[in-house]
């Protein structure tokens, strides 16, 4: 009973695959060097610096913004988080960790807390 059971699995398993085989086909009618072929290229693209945060005392490894695209985090070498408020370029927070290690962090989707992973696979919250 239990083998009939797995084949038939097995078997509606690979016709699931084929029908989404089938449909990426389907709507696979271009490449992208043929959509584009009729536009215009970009022109090379300049950066400006709006407005320049102060307080990190080593490199800066990684920096995220929150989902209210007010508040930001960044991580540096100098083993601080610091939590700036994008408008007014004013720290909110200077969060130091034990070590000088910080290589990413994050804000959580609710913007109520921030995440930092360091070496040695270290996740403080």
């Amino acid at each position: 009973m239990a083998d009939k059971e797995l084949a038939d699995l097995r078997h509606e398993a690979e016709n699931l695959r084929k029908k989404i085989r089938d449909q990426r086909q389907a709507v696979r009618d271009t490449t992208l060097r043929e959509a584009a072929q009729g536009e215009a290229p970009i022109s090379r693209i300049t950066f400006r610096a709006r407005k320049i945060l102060r307080g990190h005392l080593a490199k800066i490894y990684a920096m995220h913004w929150a989902t209210d695209s007010r508040y930001l985090v960044s991580a540096s070498q100098d083993g601080k988080l610091i939590v700036w408020d994008g408008y007014t370029t004013n720290k909110v927070h200077a969060i130091p960790l034990r070590s000088s290690w910080v290589m990413t962090c994050a804000y959580s989707p609710s913007g109520n807390f921030v995440a930092c992973g360091k070496r040695l696979f270290v996740c403080p919250l």
